[in-house]
C-alpha cells in the first residue's frame, strides 16, 4: 500500500470512521499464536496495531478489545512493529470497544490463556498456584486457597517477575486479581511469545 497509515476502501470514509485510541491494549490471534498488541488508532473497517510479534502481509489475523469477541481480519501492511489490520467486515465501534448498550463500557482488558506455576505471596507467605490467564490488569489463579476481597498479594512467575496484586473475587478453586501497576506491554508481549514458559505445567 502506498500509505500504511490508511487501510483499503474509501479514504474520506475512513478518515470519518477513524477513533484514535492510543496505547488501547489488544489481542491479536496470528498464525504463530495470540499475544497482546496496542491498537494506535481504530475505524469500522481496521485498525493499526503495535505489536512485537512477527506478522506478514496477507496473514489472517482476528482482534480482540476490551473482552469483546475475535473480528477476523487480514494484515494489510507492515512497517517495523506497526501494522494495518483491515477487518473481513466493518463492525461497528461499540462492538469493538466493547459497548455495554447501557451507556457503559467493558473495562477489562484482553486476557491471555495460561497454564504455568505461578507463587501467589500472602502475608509474605507463599503459596503454590497455577497461572490460568493474565492481562495486563489482572489474572486468574487457580490452587491458592479461598482468599478475602481485597487482601494484597504477590503473584510471582517466570518471564513476569514479581506483580503486586489485590484480590477481586474468591472461590475454592481460583481466585482473580487485580493489577494496581499494570504489567509493561513489553514485557506481556515477550512471555506470551514464549510457549515453553507460558504453557509449562502442560509438560
Amino acid at each position: 500500500m502506498s500509505d500504511p497509515q490508511t487501510l483499503p476502501g474509501d479514504r474520506r470514509k475512513a478518515r470519518d470512521d477513524r477513533l484514535v485510541t492510543t496505547l488501547l491494549l489488544g489481542r491479536i490471534v496470528a498464525p504463530l499464536g495470540d499475544t497482546v498488541c496496542r491498537i494506535r488508532n481504530l475505524s469500522q473497517g481496521g485498525a493499526k496495531i503495535e505489536i512485537r510479534a512477527p506478522l506478514a502481509v496477507g496473514d489472517p489475523v482476528s482482534v480482540e478489545l476490551r473482552g469483546t469477541t475475535l473480528v477476523p481480519g487480514t494484515v494489510a501492511w507492515v512497517s517495523g512493529n506497526t501494522a494495518g489490520v483491515a477487518f473481513s467486515e466493518p463492525v461497528e465501534r461499540d462492538t469493538l470497544l466493547g459497548h455495554s448498550g447501557q451507556g457503559r463500557f467493558k473495562q477489562r482488558s484482553p486476557r491471555l490463556e495460561a497454564d504455568c506455576q505461578a507463587i501467589l505471596r500472602v502475608a509474605g507467605h507463599p503459596h503454590a498456584a497455577r497461572l490460568l490467564d493474565i492481562g495486563q490488569r489482572g489474572a486468574c489463579v487457580g490452587g491458592a486457597g479461598d482468599l478475602a476481597r481485597d487482601t494484597s498479594v504477590r503473584l510471582e512467575a517466570a518471564g513476569l517477575g514479581h506483580v503486586a496484586a489485590v484480590v477481586r473475587w474468591s472461590r475454592p478453586d481460583a481466585v482473580g486479581l487485580f493489577f494496581p501497576e499494570p504489567i509493561p506491554f513489553v514485557t506481556l508481549s515477550a512471555w506470551s511469545q514464549d510457549g515453553a514458559t507460558r504453557f509449562s505445567a502442560r509438560g
